[in-house]
């Protein structure tokens, strides 16, 4: 991953800011990189599907215990 700048100064509203400030270094990635983000965003949903469905499921049994 190539950025030029690691943090961003955040302005007021009302501040007046310099021209070379308001723009941004673009993000660039390469093939394996972009593969990577979206493996990692693929593995924190299924993460937390997993998450929930083990409470469902936890639920579910421990209303099967108290009522049978």
């Amino acid at each position: 991953m190539r950025q030029e700048q690691d943090e961003e100064i955040i302005h007021d509203p009302g501040e007046s800011v310099e021209e070379s400030e308001k723009i941004r270094p673009e993000l660039h990635l390469s093939r394996q990189e972009r593969r990577w983000v979206a493996l990692g965003a693929l593995k924190s949903a299924l993460l937390i599907a997993l998450v929930y469905l083990a409470g469902i499921a936890f639920v579910i049994w421990l209303m099967l215990t108290m009522w049978t």
